[in-house]
């Protein structure tokens, strides 16, 4: 997705949490306590030598006073004085620290070294910490604890096959299906819909307009009528979608109101989708704006749209799940969400999933987004 500023010219950011390879464009509580990475299996292991130890030994605690001293005999019960437990103990607990840390070592090696799977830093990172939804940006690595009462997302990453052209199927199983879908905006320009169809793509989410994140000005997309009359004309299902920098409830409205003022004239099967993303640009108006304020900027179009009579829907990245958007406030509507690797990092529930900014597909010039809807 692209999206543009005040002048209509293209904009390139480096949204965090986009996992955007190098030089793409882009249109963008109950806590739990942190742990060092260590501490379970360093207490396990910790744990596990203790018990040993208790039960070879069949430990009798005296008094520091009167030790007594340990029996020569081999069928003799030992004793041992607090003092003496306590440094068994602790040897115990620092020997289980450094089988842990080997252990750990040893894993982080495999991962980093397996050139088959290309795993980065980023997804060692997330395999440790799956109680967390991990996003870097400048600052550092930020851990957000995953809310515990939240739908989860039940998408098997091991059913996903991926293809020498970079594209991505998903097997069925449990009654969950995957189709591929693309996206486009003016970015695409001239498209032929007939080709795109006879390649078996059957759904696009076609954008209708954008804020600018200057100006504040509502556009039109200038492909978004022939793009939507000559995709519908060729048999594909469609749905939009709207990029928003939208900074208090009642712009919200206006975008959503915009929309479905331009979509009416047409059959729109597909959701209809906000996007929120993160302006590589710190004067961007809808960086201005508080979390919890972003929130319900997204609650009113959502509810706007869906009163409509249309399937709201919300587009983001890790970045805007994370960071941007409180999940809990918004967790009855679908998500739409971009992460550019071979597994989904997603924790909860979601519908359709951006796994690619570069595909090829004949009917388009150029690349495109391409998706899986799960259905």
């Amino acid at each position: 997705m692209e999206y543009y500023n005040e002048n209509n010219k293209k904009d390139t950011i480096t949204a965090p949490g986009s996992e955007r390879p190098s030089g793409k464009t882009k249109s963008g509580k109950k806590k739990k306590s942190r742990r060092n990475p260590l501490a379970p299996v360093c207490a396990i292991l910790a744990a596990s030598t203790v018990i040993s130890l208790g039960v070879t030994l069949h430990l009798y605690l005296k008094s520091d006073n009167n030790p007594p001293a340990p029996s020569t005999s081999q069928n003799a019960v030992q004793f041992y004085t607090r003092d003496t437990v306590e440094n068994l103990i602790e040897a115990a607990r620092e020997e289980g620290e450094d089988k842990g840390a080997d252990e750990l070592r040893d894993e982080i090696r495999i991962k980093l070294s397996d050139s088959g799977k290309k795993t980065s830093v980023n997804d060692v990172i997330r395999n440790l910490y799956p109680e967390y939804l991990l996003y870097q940006d400048g600052s550092g690595y930020h851990f957000v604890p995953v809310e515990a009462d939240l739908p989860k997302n039940s998408i098997d990453n091991s059913r996903l096959s991926v293809s020498d052209n970079g594209s991505i199927t998903y097997a069925s199983a449990s009654g969950v299906s995957a189709e591929a879908l693309i996206d486009v905006s003016k970015h695409q320009g001239e498209i032929d819909w007939e080709q795109v169809y006879d390649s078996g793509i059957r759904y696009a989410i076609i954008r209708v307009g954008f804020r600018g994140y200057g100006s504040g000005d509502v556009l039109l997309d200038d492909t978004f009528e022939s793009n939507i009359q000559n995709a519908l004309k060729a048999g594909l299902k469609v749905g939009v979608y709207f990029y928003t920098q939208a900074i208090n409830e009642e712009e919200a409205i206006e975008e959503a109101e915009f929309v479905l003022e331009n979509i009416a004239p047409y059959n729109v099967a597909l959701p209809v989708v906000i996007d929120v993303e993160h302006p590589d640009d710190s004067t961007a108006r809808g960086n201005q704006i508080s979390k919890e304020q972003r929130t319900a900027v997204v609650k009113t179009f959502c509810e706007k749209i869906e009163t409509a009579g249309y399937e709201p829907m919300i587009y983001g990245n890790t970045y805007t799940f994370a960071a941007m958007l409180d999940p809990r406030e918004l967790s009855q509507y679908d998500v739409w969400y971009a992460f550019y690797n071979n597994y989904i990092y997603y924790p909860y529930a979601m519908n359709i999933w951006q796994y690619s900014t570069e595909a090829q597909v004949p009917g388009i010039n150029g690349k495109v987004d391409m998706n899986l809807w799960f259905k």
